[in-house]
């Protein structure tokens, strides 16, 4: 329910923040209105971020369950929402904050016979990520930034496509072959630096500055902010090869 909660008022806020903008675009300015509108998302966005790290985890009762919500819900930060730049966008973060605390508070155990279960997402902690980062800097030498073909960074063979040559049918082979040969919950580390392990149901390769990957390490794949999508692990690399047998002049090309 905390999960939903957020999901569904970051998606108003920004939605309504794509209409009512009055900012202006070049050079880039906020109004009051859109200091009013964007720090909203920023901060549920924040708050999501944390109460994912529950997602699996015990808990000992239903209070101290709630009271550990309410506390992120009074703390959470990211990158968006450590700086606050002016007293508007102070006090739309503030109402965030506490109208979350709020709807925790709203909550009945009989509420929670009939939630719908959102799919599987765990938002790693620090000591949990830290391990993770470090195996896949050792086998694939991504260290959180830009990596191949931006840059060429990966130790073993790779093979990239521009996104716009994928088909919805690539797409769904890829998904279908990753969900076949994966080894565990996959792995997904974005461009922010958070790390959480998902379910299948989650995964698209068309994504940006995102890596996804398996408890082997044996294959990776990359998303970039210029519409490549990089293939790496040597049974990946051969299925890629076969889907484009028709299309070879596509692979690894600009």
């Amino acid at each position: 329910m905390a999960r939903k909660y957020c999901q569904d008022n970051y998606t108003y806020w920004s939605d309504r923040y794509v209409k009512e903008r009055t900012g202006t675009e070049f050079p880039y300015t906020y109004s009051d209105n859109d200091y009013n509108l964007f720090p909203r998302y920023n901060v549920l966005a924040a708050i999501q971020a944390e109460v994912e790290t529950l997602v699996g985890q015990p808990c000992t009762d239903f209070a101290s369950c709630k009271k550990e919500l309410k506390e992120i819900g009074l703390t959470a930060q990211n990158a968006l929402t450590s700086e606050e730049e002016n007293d508007t966008e102070k006090k739309a973060i503030q109402e965030e904050r506490e109208k979350f605390v709020a709807f925790i508070d709203t909550i009945t155990t009989d509420q929670l016979q009939v939630v719908q279960a959102l799919p599987y997402r765990r938002r790693l902690k620090e000591k949990e990520k830290a391990p993770i980062r470090a195996a896949l800097l050792k086998e694939w030498n991504y260290e959180g930034d830009y990596w191949d073909p931006i840059v060429e960074n990966s130790p073993h063979p790779v093979v990239f496509i521009m996104a716009d040559n994928l088909t919805d049918s690539d797409y769904e082979k890829i998904i279908e072959f990753i969900k076949v040969h994966a080894k565990s919950n996959l792995f997904e580390v974005t461009e922010d630096g958070s790390c959480s392990e998902i379910e299948f149901s989650l995964f698209h390769p068309n994504c940006y500055e995102t890596v996804y990957f398996d408890g082997s390490y044996e294959w990776i794949i990359y998303g970039s902010h210029e519409s490549t999508i990089t293939f790496g692990g040597v049974a990946l690399i051969k299925f890629i090869a076969k889907l484009f047998t028709e299309r070879a002049h596509l692979l690894n090309k600009w």
